[in-house]
């Protein structure tokens, strides 16, 4: 904490012990305590959201490596989207690993930017963003894109966070477009679920 906030209720307290010399004293100091006690009410902390660096990567009923329909019940959250963008996330912010069932990232909300290519190169859609719910897990053991060591740990690419980007859900078409990639780097924030489009299917 930066700073300390005196309380209305302690400002008043004290303020109360005054001797009175006026007649507008008490009028006086009962209006600086409304509007103490105003403030403090109206007052909040906010705390902006995390900006991850993330690498992207793609997994699905047409990748290279027989994957099979990503967007289907038996993902490791237990549902899938229809419609909407999904994506599978490392497991350091998935929070558990393989067959522990449904980890705490299960249903967050993230809105991916897109930037370079895996050479660090600019996409021709740089900076295009999409929305996408956690449907599964991106599993760290033989897979260094995953295997980040905590939120500060990063791969390969200098991410701390991977999205495999649901191909059946859309997703990967929707960031990546017709930029030609199958892998790409840019920035992953945690967002409110309201800013997703979509509805989860179990």
């Amino acid at each position: 904490m930066c700073c300390r906030f005196v309380s209305a209720s302690n400002w008043i307290s004290t303020s109360l012990r005054q001797p009175l010399t006026h007649p507008l004293a008490h009028q006086s100091s009962t209006m600086m305590s409304m509007i103490l006690l105003t403030a403090a009410a109206f007052s909040t902390t906010t705390t902006a959201a995390t900006t991850y660096k993330a690498s992207f990567t793609q997994y699905g009923s047409t990748d290279t490596w027989g994957s099979g329909n990503c967007n289907v019940a038996s993902t490791a959250c237990g549902f899938y989207t229809s419609p909407g963008y999904s994506a599978a996330v490392s497991q350091n912010e998935f929070g558990v690993g393989p067959g522990a069932g449904a980890g705490p990232g299960c249903g967050t909300c993230w809105k991916l930017t897109v930037q370079t290519d895996s050479s660090g190169n600019d996409l021709s859609n740089a900076g295009n963003s999409i929305v996408v719910q956690v449907t599964n897990l991106c599993p760290a053991s033989g897979n260094p894109l995953c295997a980040q060591n905590g939120l500060t740990g990063t791969n390969q690419y200098g991410a701390n966070l991977n999205f495999d980007l649901c191909i059946d859900s859309g997703a990967s078409k929707a960031l990546f477009g017709n930029s030609g990639v199958g892998l790409a780097v840019g920035s992953a924030v945690q967002v409110d679920c309201n800013q997703w489009s979509g509805k989860v299917v179990h």
